[in-house]
This record gives structure tokens, C-alpha cells and sequence, in this order.
């Protein structure tokens, strides 16, 4: 999409749609179990094809679930992102509003543009690299999603300004999951595969910004991570187990109304409960607390 095009409205869902989902998500989650997702309860010889299943059916209760499409690559934070969206650019679409001052939500779509040429021209060589981490019980999801949407990055960025009261341009520098992998493993071999794959990545170059083991918590579970791969873009990583995954994907909704300013009080309650059960209700796999990584300095 050319920089100079209409730009589209920044979606955020009327209270009462937010009502209205939460309500419907508090009657699923009676007949959604968590606890059923287990890799224990899906059996050693087929928790793929299980994990399939389970995922399918987590959408088809849940309502509109989907993976998001929030994947990483950003700009070093000491430079001016500007510098990054091209003369021509900036240049195109003044002349098709007839030479005035940029909106807020073209500069922010400006910014976007620039995170993803430069997530474009290194996710061949980071794709690769995270191909070599699959393993007979270890394997990439969402890789149609890897790279963000546009809509979804511009969003973000203003979002993200508004939340932190700095400049678009800052925000942007700041985002980190413009190109986004997910690696799953079996609960069996979970505590072994993640520092294998990190041992893998930092032997190819990548280097080490934020190691957030959150097994254990309320809200999410699961290891994130936050990389530089060896030409300089951010890069995301996710290790989950199966039903770490599963139930990952199905508490986006709540999420969404947990973080939407529209949302009452009553409904980011209920939203909150739903999210602290789907996380209660994940199994964590043995040894996976103590996993950690070095940061670097």
C-alpha cells in the first residue's frame, strides 16, 4: 500500500460491542476446559494433531479468536526514525493533500512503512534461522503472521505514544514485535528445548535485549523474548507448550477488553477474571520456573 493512500480509521470497538463480548466469552468459558488441553491428557504419539484440534475448537467456542499478527522489527532507538520513511514518501503524500502538514495518522503510517521495509528485508534470513530451531517436538506456529499488518503497526504506534506521552516517532522506536516467531514443545522436553534454541540463536549472532520468563504468573505463560538478529532488527520469540499456546490464543479477546479505554469497570473485572482462570487452568511443564538467559549488556 502506497504511503499516500486514505488512511483507515483507528478501530476501537463501541462499549456496548465490548459488553456484549465479554458477556458471550463469560457463557463460553463454562464450557471451555483449559485443563483438557494438557499435553498430558493429549497423549505422547499424536499431541500434534491434538494441538490442531485443540486450537480449532478453542476459535470455534471462544467466537472470533485470532492469532495476532504483531510481529517484530524495529529501528535502533538512538535514531531518528524519520530518517528511515524515504523523501519521497513524505513528499508523495503532501502533494495529494495538497502540500499541507501531515496528519497524526499519516506520520504514524509513515512510520509503520519504515519499521516494515526493514523487517521485510531481514525476515528471509531470521525465518531461516528460526527453522533450524524445529525439532520432532518442537514446531513453529503462525508463520503467515510473522510480519505485522500495517493497519495493525500504525495502530500501535499511536497507542503507544498516547500511553507513554512521548512523539510517534519514539514510540515506533520502541516497538519490538514488528516480526514475531512462536515456538512450541512438548511439556516432555520443554525445560530442555528453550535454552537449546537460545544457545542456537546467540551462536548465529543474535544478541540477547529482554529474557522474560513469565511461568507462574497471572496473566501469561510462557517464555518472550526479545532479540537483535545479526543485521540490527528486533525480533520476538515465544516458547509455549501446546496448551500454554492454546489458551494463549483464546484470552486475546479478554485482553482486548481488558486494554480498550471503552470498556466499563464491570467489564474489565469480568474480562480480568476470565483471563486469570484460562492462565490458571495451563499446566506448567517441570523445570520450566527456572529457565533463564543472560541479557546483554
Amino acid at each position: 500500500m502506497k504511503a499516500g493512500q486514505e488512511l483507515t480509521e483507528v478501530h476501537t470497538g463501541t462499549l456496548a460491542q465490548a459488553g456484549k463480548k465479554a458477556r458471550h466469552l463469560t457463557r463460553s468459558f463454562r464450557k471451555f476446559k483449559p485443563e483438557h488441553l494438557s499435553y498430558r491428557t493429549m497423549g505422547a504419539g499424536k499431541w500434534m494433531r491434538s494441538l490442531t484440534a485443540a486450537v480449532m475448537m478453542v476459535m470455534a467456542v471462544l467466537a472470533p479468536i485470532h492469532t495476532l499478527p504483531t510481529y517484530a522489527a524495529p529501528i535502533d532507538p538512538e535514531e531518528s526514525l524519520a530518517s528511515a520513511v524515504t523523501a519521497s514518501d513524505a513528499a508523495d503524500l503532501r502533494q495529494l493533500r495538497g502540500d499541507k502538514k501531515l496528519t497524526r495518522r499519516e506520520k504514524s503510517r509513515l512510520l509503520a512503512l519504515a519499521l516494515l521495509r526493514r523487517a521485510a528485508a531481514a525476515e528471509p534470513d531470521v525465518t531461516a534461522d528460526m527453522r533450524t530451531l524445529e525439532r520432532s517436538s518442537a514446531k513453529l506456529q503462525g508463520l503467515d503472521y510473522r510480519l505485522k499488518s500495517m493497519d495493525s503497526l500504525a495502530r500501535k504506534i499511536v497507542s503507544d505514544a498516547d500511553e507513554d506521552q512521548v512523539s510517534l516517532s519514539a514510540a515506533a522506536a520502541g516497538i519490538s514485535d514488528v516480526l514475531r516467531y512462536t515456538l512450541t514443545c512438548s511439556d516432555a522436553d520443554y525445560s530442555a528445548m528453550v535454552p537449546q534454541a537460545m544457545a542456537s540463536l546467540t551462536e548465529k549472532g543474535y544478541r540477547v535485549e529482554k529474557f522474560r520468563n513469565a511461568w507462574g504468573g497471572k496473566f501469561y505463560q510462557g517464555v518472550n523474548v526479545h532479540l537483535v538478529s545479526p543485521s540490527g532488527v528486533r525480533v520476538e520469540l515465544q516458547f509455549h507448550t501446546p496448551q500454554s499456546f492454546a489458551v494463549k490464543q483464546a484470552s486475546h479477546a479478554v485482553y482486548e477488553i481488558r486494554r480498550n479505554p471503552a470498556s466499563s469497570a464491570e467489564e474489565v473485572e469480568e474480562a480480568t477474571r476470565l483471563s486469570l482462570a484460562y492462565n490458571a487452568a495451563v499446566i506448567v511443564p517441570e523445570g520450566a520456573r527456572a529457565i533463564h538467559w543472560p541479557v546483554a549488556a
